[in-house]
């Protein structure tokens, strides 16, 4: 190689001096190479020129001002010799790949260029990576020292990824590398801005120096009319943008329109996220399998620097679901039998620690963090404090040890951190390996732990030494070390632990919570509730009889398998204490419905109808008071997708307990109206009490609401104080997120046309009923949160039957007649009253007679006697042919109905026996509809044949 050919500037006698390469370290230099003198921090390359030239050195290159050439020697003088450096090495070694990336910032340089490595990998493009993680290629696979290598070791690796036919490269540029000019002389396609925060001030000094060499990226090394992508909501964005219209460089934002690409939709979803997208015109759902929001941003700047690298918006879309955490970067580690999870992350500055336990948080509300991490030595000290203080706002608890302490005292180090570290108390272990050990030992159900720091480094630098470690290593020994003490059964878990006992044979099989001795089946777990006129602990005899596998119990008795027997002091305490433990430690979308009428049956439909898409539990029956909806949470399978249950109540503050223990993702207020008023002075009282489920739905969870209900803008502001998120449903309301355009015939069905974000979608529905229409809204509303209702198949709601007691129709056969009996027994109250008889009237009974028979609508107080009367106006304006009534209050709504339609009133069962036998006809309507406790549901349940 010929001087002239790679140096400007030089004098004509020397242009034709020959060369064979080119060092900047003796140790590995060769004959005839050329010299660069490197002045570092620490070692002064000048000092070895000697030593270069004993070793066949000819030219030396320098930032001293010496004599050209002496002693047969030629000195080269540049005021930048990085920077000629890194420009002779990439004219020297000039074979590279065509489509180059640089990525920078201060967090989420790997993140983004892993997401990118993998979408091409995925889409079959021959692609590289070269950063922190080291070279990543199909054939080619190195460790590096540093995150932008030297620029001599990375002109040969671009010429080995050229000839391995590798034509995209996205690497990482370091603040140090960009400042050192390790990349100039390469010109980049694309370069990408993640964000800036406080990080290697120790090297810069102050962040306007820091930015600036970040900044050096965009302003000398991206080629003309080249791509430049970032995040418009950050500060730096003015800064970059100027840069772009002034060298006349392409701007790509986040969200932004020119990308086609635009996010209509988040929801976290386990371990992993839900996104909704809109690509051109049409509306795609991906799952997203990583833990953190902030990943989603990574993300979207893989996806557009890949889409500028030639692969289309839709292949990159389907590789989404694909991609898998970056290694050390949000990454959870083996899996642990209580459900408690290990989180490994590189977050060594305060912005990036802040981000990691905010995304967390978010992702997994309402469970405790534990955060265990510690500082570089030799390293920007200011940020030590910072990062305490962080880790004392956003952590639950706190375990101190060493990170890299290089050459300072480690204790210094933990000490500085602790300065900024307020009123939490602080677990101190110097040995990084015994900190983890410990931490995850302490794991209790549905906890996190994040190992924060170190990510995916190998080694640990202590003084002058290197050791090897590795905290994936350290975390997966301790995870299998606590496995060993575990029960693959979460459930059993969870009791050994609230209960406090060591010694408990994880050989025990257990299945489901009972409080019922007579529903116990083999393995089962049953708890003796001690109430007022039953005590549970009679029954554990009976519970064993029938293999019970454990009894919870307040006084342990002798004659019993005393092993099997777990003594509390108050058991259904215990119960709701494990649901609770129970609840934060599985992934599944818990869906709490309240309302004053139909929540069960909207519990039953939407069961019914996610269960054909997904897999779900439901709460069985009414249960949903405060035995059944800690029995109900505890019952619920720990894989499920969705849990469904149902929130009642009959006085102030309870909605707020139930709800406290069941923390839904997702809650429901199906409507307000008078039910169980008799605690209430009016209706607004209710309203308020429904309304506590708002302040226990989990921190950026949903509340679906009715948008035609009188009370909607009342809980859409509590909604809104309390930052959850509100999806609405109408018929009436031209507002509702989930709003039904039209109802029509559709043969002896019917079909609706409902209408989400300006898109329409038919469904096929059995009846008309207003309050099946509100449900299946309901049901719409809830599913749209995490799925995409206008891929729903249109008969889904069709084969839902209504449960028993709550309109359901059978036909019984009495003394030789078939009568159609439409069943409303389980309850009454105004609304649900109203809705029955309107539901009754639309009925086509063809030549038969309608029948409406009415009990009393009970616990409705002072507003009792006006609410039943106002219950006759709307039977009059009805087809229903004769009305029958028994009871004090029902005996109101008999007084206002029309003459004609007056039947009798009943004294006792057996004249509503009578009515049967003698009033009803062949193929006559009976519709039964009375509160619960007045005993008509017991006599339904005879006529049915179900006693």
């Amino acid at each position: 190689m010929l001087l002239g050919n790679y140096f400007h500037n030089i004098n004509k006698n020397y242009r034709n001096y020959s060369f064979s390469g080119i060092s900047f370290d003796t140790k590995s230099i060769k004959k005839n190479n050329i010299f660069f003198a490197i002045k570092g921090n620490i070692i002064d390359g000048n000092k070895f020129i000697p030593k270069a030239i004993k070793k066949g050195s000819k030219i030396i290159v320098t930032e001293k001002k010496v004599n050209q050439f002496q002693n047969g020697i030629l000195y080269i003088y540049t005021n930048n010799i990085r920077k000629l450096l890194a420009e002779t090495a990439f004219k020297i070694y000039n074979k590279k790949p065509k489509n180059l990336i640089a990525v920078t910032g201060t967090n989420g340089k790997s993140s983004v260029a892993d997401f990118y490595y993998q979408i091409l990998k995925l889409n079959n493009k021959k692609v590289a990576s070269i950063g922190t993680l080291g070279v990543k290629s199909k054939r080619i696979n190195l460790n590096l020292s540093n995150t932008t290598i030297d620029p001599i070791k990375l002109a040969k690796i671009l010429i080995k990824l050229k000839t391995k036919k590798i034509e995209n490269v996205i690497m990482e540029a370091s603040s140090h590398g960009l400042k050192q000019n390790r990349l100039d002389g390469l010109k980049f396609n694309s370069g990408i801005f993640t964000n800036l925060s406080q990080d290697h001030l120790d090297y810069h000094k102050n962040l306007k120096n820091y930015l600036k060499a970040k900044l050096y990226l965009f302003e000398n090394l991206i080629q003309k009319r080249g791509n430049v992508i970032t995040d418009q909501s950050i500060p730096e964005f003015k800064k970059i943008k100027k840069i772009t219209i002034n060298k006349k460089l392409k701007l790509h934002t986040l969200n932004d329109k020119k990308n086609n690409l635009e996010l209509l939709y988040h929801n976290f979803k386990g371990e992993g996220q839900f996104l909704r997208v809109k690509l051109n015109n049409s509306i795609r759902d991906l799952n997203l399998n990583l833990i953190g929001k902030i990943q989603f941003k990574n993300v979207l700047m893989a996806i557009i620097a890949a889409k500028y690298s030639g692969v289309s918006l839709d292949k990159i879309l389907n590789t989404i679901p694909k991609l898998r955490p970056v290694e050390g970067r949000f990454e959870k580690i083996g899996k642990i039998k209580n459900q408690s999870k290990v989180i490994l992350d590189y977050a060594h500055t305060p912005d990036a620690l802040k981000t990691c336990l905010l995304n967390l948080k978010e992702q997994f509300p309402n469970k405790k963090i534990t955060l265990l991490f510690g500082c570089g030595g030799n390293r920007d000290q200011n940020k030590r404090s910072k990062m305490g203080r962080i880790a004392s706002d956003f952590a639950d608890s706190i375990m101190l040890t060493n990170d890299n302490p290089r050459f300072e005292n480690p204790q210094k180090i933990r000490r500085d951190i602790k300065k900024g570290i307020k009123k939490k108390r602080i677990t101190e272990i110097s040995n990084r390996a015994e900190a983890i050990t410990k931490a995850i030992h302490n794991l209790n159900s549905g906890d996190i732990l994040l190992v924060a720091g170190k990510g995916h480094e190998k080694t640990q630098d202590i003084g002058n030494k290197k050791i090897f470690f590795s905290d994936r290593r350290v975390i997966l020994n301790a995870i299998k070390n606590k496995n060993n003490n575990l029960s693959d059964n979460l459930k059993f878990n969870l009791v050994k632990e609230v209960a406090k006992i060591k010694k408990l044979s994880p050989s025990i099989s257990l299945k489901t919570a009972r409080i019922n001795s007579q529903e116990v089946t083999k393995n089962d777990i049953f708890f003796a509730l001690k109430g007022k006129k039953n005590d549970g602990n009679k029954f554990v005899k009976q519970s064993f009889k029938k293999k019970a596998s454990l009894a919870v119990v307040n006084k342990i008795q002798n004659r019993l398998n005393k092993s099997r027997q777990i003594k509390v002091k108050n058991t259904l305490k215990f119960l709701t204490d494990i649901s609770k433990t129970f609840r934060k430690s599985i992934d599944t979308n818990i869906i709490a419905i309240t309302g004053s009428c139909g929540k069960t049956t909207l519990k039953e439909l939407l069961g019914n109808t996610l269960s054909k898409i997904s897999k779900v539990s439901i709460s069985p029956k009414s249960y949903n008071n405060k035995f059944g909806v800690p029995l109900s949470l505890f019952n619920l399978k720990q894989n499920d997708e969705f849990g469904i249950l149902e929130v009642g109540m009959d006085k102030k503050g309870e909605i707020d307990y139930l709800s406290k223990i069941i923390e839904p993702d997702v809650g429901v207020i199906t409507n307000i109206n008078y039910a169980h008023a008799k605690n209430f002075k009016n209706i607004k009282q209710i309203a308020l009490a429904k309304s506590e489920i708002i302040n226990n739905i989990k921190c950026f969870g949903y509340l679906v609401l009715n948008a035609d209900d009188n009370f909607f803008q009342l809980h859409k502001k509590i909604a809104k104080e309390k930052k959850i998120k509100v999806v609405s449903f109408g018929i009436e309301s031209q507002k509702a997120n989930i709003k039904l355009i039209n109802i029509k015939p559709f043969g002896k069905k019917f079909r609706i046309q409902i209408r989400l974000n300006n898109k329409k979608k038919f469904f096929t529905l059995s009846n008309d009923f207003q309050n099946n229409v509100y449900n299946t809204l309901s049901a719409l509303a809830v599913i749209s949160i995490y799925k995409n209702i206008f891929e729903l198949n249109e008969n889904i709601f069709l084969n839902f039957k209504t449960p028993r007691g709550r309109g359901d129709h059978s036909v019984v056969k009495f003394n030789n007649k078939k009568i159609n009996l439409i069943d409303q027994s389980y309850n009454s109250n105004p609304l649900s009253l109203k809705s029955a008889i309107k539901n009754f009237d639309k009925i086509n009974s063809k030549k038969s007679n309608k029948y409406l028979l009415i009990g009393d609508m009970l616990e409705l107080g002072s507003h009792s006697k006006k609410l039943h009367k106002s219950i006759a106006p709307i039977i009059n304006q009805t087809k229903i042919d004769k009305v029958f009534v028994k009871g004090k209050m029902a005996s109101i709504i008999f007084a206002g109905i029309s003459k004609a339609k007056k039947g009798r009133i009943l004294l006792n069962k057996s004249q509503i026996i009578e009515l049967i036998k003698k009033d009803l006809n062949n193929n006559d309507y009976l519709m039964i509809k009375a509160s619960l406790a007045t005993g008509f549901n017991d006599i339904v349940k005879d006529l049915k044949g179900l006693h």
